[in-house]
């Protein structure tokens, strides 16, 4: 199954540790490693922390329904619940809430509001009640400031996963900025992989431009951020994300829900379509799945359909991007302009490949940014630098020889491209080097070619 998502078009396999034992993770990363090397594709590992999420316990006879008006205390003890106490287990829970509080249950269909707390149990009256379930969300939007973003269950994970060489690390419930630089004290002793930010919390929300200043990439969770702010504000924060990682040139990831109907139907609501589209068109790098593909009937059928919507509302952006690049909020650093200027080249010339010789991540995505009509080509010796731009829009990775001469890069570029059958002979290319040395400068080149 992994091998048919990969050919159907899967860049990169979320493995979610909320659920599953480290045995059981590390047979799947193996198992994507080994197709990966069979059909000749680099496939990223996306490690998903679960973070300080908050999840109902053991119930009574499978689940209990909660009534309007009614009382009931949540409890840290570890009990089998009923429908006047339901354990939560988190140990020191009532210290970080405050009389008033709101607190949502099973993705925010039952409200509670908490009316008094002792060192065990919250003490809550029903608003919105309904059935509920063991292992549902709880959340609280309204939690202290000093709540634990990052577990020491995250850290025994986050060992994991370095120790198996996962590409990316996803963090749950982020809210501040230095969330982010934690867990990267944390990578950057052992490995260099990039850190995705989940924006979920409303405080995400609130401090977002600082949260991806800090961060490799973005992932807009749509599922928690429907719980901590109202569904309506959703679309607008998801624009205002996207636009804000375009703008510093941070891959941004939509996820949950899409294509949700197709976990038990072979075909999409006419909803689900036009929700992809609109994410690509307002600038996503990626679209990913959860549970359409990881318990759902059609998995293969899901991924054929990104694919198919996401080619087709590619083509409008590719119509218009001379016209809709938002130069003026881009920092000008020089390769910003650098690649400002190697976009608009390549649509003057009728470029047939953007290239760049790059051991950066950086760099493919200063260029996709401005969302270029040709594929950008990101020439690496480094196979983890293959993977982790796996999630960049219109990038494509390819591994090569690593060259300290510019004439010498200069050349194996374009061989390679060659023998790959990317470019032939007439073909137009633009090629972006980044950080070349100068013997007494270092800096950026734009070249422009007609291959021979």
């Amino acid at each position: 199954m992994i091998e048919k998502l990969a050919k159907a078009g899967m860049d990169c396999a979320r493995l979610n540790f909320s659920h599953g034992t480290h045995a059981e993770h590390l047979r799947v990363i193996n198992l994507i490693r080994k197709v990966s090397t069979k059909i000749g594709k680099e496939i990223a590992i996306m490690q998903d922390l679960p973070g300080s999420k908050l999840r109902v316990g053991k119930l009574e006879k499978g689940s209990v329904y909660l009534k309007r008006s009614s009382f009931l205390s949540l409890t840290t003890e570890d009990i089998v619940g009923n429908e006047k106490r339901i354990p939560v287990g988190y140990d020191d829970l009532p210290r970080y809430v405050d009389n008033g509080t709101t607190i949502f249950l099973s993705d925010g269909s039952i409200r509670l509001i908490v009316l008094d707390k002792n060192n065990i149990e919250i003490k809550c009256k029903c608003e919105i009640g309904g059935e509920l379930l063991p292992g549902k969300g709880v959340n609280i939007p309204q939690l202290k400031h000093d709540f634990k973003t990052f577990t020491s269950l995250d850290k025994e994970h986050l060992e994991f996963g370095l120790k198996n060489d996962v590409d990316l690390i996803a963090v749950s419930f982020v809210r501040k900025a230095s969330d982010i630089e934690y867990v990267r004290k944390l990578v950057n002793k052992s490995n260099d992989c990039s850190i995705i930010a989940k924006i979920e919390k409303k405080e995400a929300v609130d401090n977002m431009e600082s949260i991806i200043e800090v961060s490799d990439a973005v992932m807009v969770a749509r599922g928690d951020l429907g719980v901590e702010k109202s569904l309506e504000q959703v679309p607008m924060i998801q624009k205002s994300i996207i636009s804000h990682c375009n703008n510093k040139a941070i891959p941004v990831i939509v996820a949950t829900q899409m294509l949700e109907s197709m976990i038990n139907n072979s075909t999409p609501t006419r909803a689900e379509v036009t929700d992809i589209a609109t994410a690509i068109l307002d600038g996503t790098d990626s679209v990913m799945l959860s549970d359409a593909t990881a318990v759902g009937k059609y998995p293969v059928e899901c991924v054929q359909m990104l694919h198919r919507v996401s080619l087709t509302a590619e083509e409008k952006i590719a119509s218009y991007t001379r016209y809709t690049t938002n130069s003026g909020s881009i920092h000008k650093d020089i390769r910003d302009v650098v690649c400002e200027a190697a976009n608009q080249i390549s649509l003057d010339i009728g470029a047939k490949l953007l290239i760049s010789p790059t051991n950066s991540k950086e760099m493919a995505p200063k260029i996709s940014r401005f969302r270029p009509k040709a594929p950008i080509i990101a020439l690496t010796d480094n196979q983890k630098t293959i993977r982790k731009l796996k999630i960049s829009w219109g990038v494509y990775p390819i591994q090569t020889n690593k060259e300290d001469n510019l004439t010498n890069l200069l050349e194996t570029s374009i061989k390679r491209l060659t023998e790959e059958n990317l470019i032939k002979r007439g073909d137009r290319a633009v090629i972006i080097c980044d950080n070349i040395d100068l013997s007494k400068q270092m800096g950026e080149l734009l070249f422009v070619i007609e291959a021979r």
